[in-house]
């Protein structure tokens, strides 16, 4: 039933690379007068593919652990929720209803939509989706962000409910949308074949995500029920227009519209978001998980300058270069290709191909794996023979395994690629370790690029990869990327906060971080929410985050002030006049003086 990113290579493209992809890359361009604005580390995107089903499989992926108990919240700044399903035809629909599928109900054909349906096998998909894990389940207070169990009469639960919670701890986190992957990019094509039909979907996957009006399934859902979790969307369809040797097994592909089609769908989408900004006030991202391959980047368009009026960024397939398919060991994502092997493919050649075609380099994040490629009977070298590959482990599973790992640099001292073998199990892996990712980091900056992006974190539940990036982000000069820097309330001078939790007991002097502001507990408190606006709350608002408790700060009506102490309020600055609570400055028999 899972979806994921999946290489766009195979042997056949042999004769596919140009002779002259190797050439050096132009100076970065200017990034965009009028961008959208973002979120960034130091001018840069450091982003995160999140699987679904991950929160609720056997790894314990939740968003809690993920992104909270380790950190990995504050090195983000934008998490992918993966994925999002296209409905199939009529027939799928109807059968799906017959057999008892809930979430279809007003479902028309392509158009996006939520089900509790699992695909019976590859490339059935039609109806499949993971209603569970998005906002079904029910996280116990230990699971949950902020320590608050979900209810069975609440209208939103899952992961929808976790993220809308991990944004009140990281406000500036964007969280968007992935429509389609490996295993659900089936119905893309029939779904944008015409003017008409990309319009129906484009407005079905803003209301569904976006206005957030989720079926209703076991009670749950409803109209709004999801509103204000998701900033955008990233268009996974793998891949328009696209060979056989490069598709899921069936897949609808019409190669000669396919393209045309989707640069339309993209360009209707961004009209759609638009047009939503000036409703809601917000502004709303539209991202891409970009081909490796030549030949699929050119059957779809990936790197038209139409397609691009309508992206803010794109990721990089920066992995899966090469792997097990083949019995010879290798890189799956060096940065230099080598023209001796795998065609001379590397994230160098890949780059090039979309800033060759003019695509502005600040657009593009480097994609970095969260797991490796592994070969059994193989010796301790790339490029080698072996008994053939043995799938992929995740960068959490490889750390346990008894690994002596070889960074790889050029003659010239510039790195390339990590590899690893284990002497007693006599198995060579190909991943990106942390030494890989800040690497690859810096030369995401060398090139002018906006950033990295991570397939998969929760693959990498200490978040030890995206945290790798982002220490080289903020330790260079400031990226091409226009945004505000994110809000860190962990990060807030002359501060010692930790992230609010209803299970957490807390004393007098606690500091914690909700909502954007720091607070104090004033005396014994555990379960109250900071900010509630109740009268005896044991909460004290400290500091707005990032703003250093010492500054002169407005007055907030939760503060505890006693006489001497200083606020601003309309613009004016006062000094109370005695203990006071809740009083705002001003009026007859104010307790403060300006």
């Amino acid at each position: 039933m899972f979806s994921r990113h999946k290489t766009a290579f195979s042997a056949t493209l042999a004769g596919v690379l140009a002779a002259g992809m190797l050439t050096a890359l132009p100076a970065a361009a200017a990034t965009d007068e009028n961008p959208t604005p973002t979120t960034t580390i130091n001018g840069f995107r450091n982003v995160g593919y999140y699987g679904q089903w991950k929160a609720t499989g056997e790894t314990g992926a939740t968003v809690k652990r993920t992104f909270v108990d380790s950190g990995q919240g504050a090195n983000l700044t934008h998490i992918n929720y993966s994925f999002g399903n296209v409905a199939g035809p009529q027939e799928a629909l109807d059968a799906a209803r017959a057999a008892g599928a809930k979430g279809l109900d007003n479902v028309d054909p392509y158009t996006c939509f939520i089900s509790d349906q699992v695909a019976p096998g590859a490339g059935q998909t039609e109806v499949a989706g993971d209603a569970d894990s998005d906002f079904l389940h029910l996280y116990t207070a230990s699971e949950s962000v902020l320590g608050v169990a979900d209810s069975a009469k609440s209208k939103l639960s899952g992961n929808f409910n976790q993220l809308a919670q991990l944004k009140r701890l990281y406000p500036d986190l964007k969280i968007n949308v992935s429509l389609g992957g490996w295993s659900w990019s089936k119905s893309f094509s029939p779904a944008v074949a015409t003017a008409e039909s990309r319009a129906k979907l484009a407005k079905s996957c803003v209301d569904l995500y976006i206005r957030g009006n989720l079926p209703v399934i076991d009670g749950k859902g409803g109209a709004g029920a999801a509103a204000g979790i998701f900033d955008g969307f990233d268009l996974d369809w793998e891949w328009p227009g696209a060979p056989d040797w490069s598709q899921e097994v069936g897949n609808h592909v019409d190669e000669a519209n396919d393209k045309a089609n989707f640069i339309a769908f993209a360009a209707e989408l961004r009209s759609q978001l638009d047009a939503l900004e000036g409703e809601t006030g917000r502004d709303y991202e539209i991202s891409a998980f970009l081909p490796a391959s030549p030949g699929v980047i050119s059957a779809g368009g990936w790197n038209t300058a139409e397609l691009w009026d309508s992206l803010d960024y794109g990721n990089l397939q920066g992995y899966d270069l090469w792997g097990g398919w083949s019995a010879q060991t290798g890189h799956q994502g060096n940065i230099y290709g080598d023209p001796a092997h795998n065609w001379g493919l590397g994230l160098d050649s890949i780059i090039s191909t979309y800033t060759r075609a003019g695509v502005d380099p600040a657009k593009l994040n480097i994609g970095l794996a969260g797991y490796g490629q592994g070969w059994k009977d193989a010796d301790p070298e790339p490029w080698t023979e072996s008994g053939g590959g043995i799938g992929q482990l995740t960068w959490d599973q490889l750390k346990s395994h008894d690994l002596e790992i070889h960074h790889e640099y050029t003659e010239d001292g510039k790195f390339n690629a990590t590899w690893a073998y284990d002497a007693a199990k006599r198995e060579y892996w190909s991943f990106d370790d942390p030494t890989a990712v800040a690497e690859k980091a810096k030369y995401a900056q060398s090139l002018g690029l906006g950033g990295v992006d991570f397939w998969e974190v929760g693959n990498d539940i200490n978040g030890e990869l995206s945290a790798a990036s982002a220490e080289v982000f903020r330790g260079l000069p400031t990226g091409p990327v226009a945004g505000e820097g994110a809000l860190i309330c962990s990060a807030t001078p002359n501060t010692n906060s930790s992230p609010w939790n209803a299970q957490t007991t807390y004393k007098k002097g606690d500091l914690v971080y909700l909502d954007g502001k720091i607070f104090e507990a004033q005396w014994y408190a555990k379960g109250d929410v900071p900010g509630n606006g109740k009268k005896n709350t044991p909460w004290s608002t400290y500091t707005a985050c990032s703003v250093d408790p010492g500054a002169l700060q407005p007055w907030a009506n939760d503060t505890i002030y006693t006489k001497g102490d200083q606020v601003t309020y309309n613009g004016e600055t006062y000094t109370a006049k005695w203990w006071t609570r809740g009083e705002a400055p001003g009026g007859k028999n104010s307790p403060w003086a300006k």
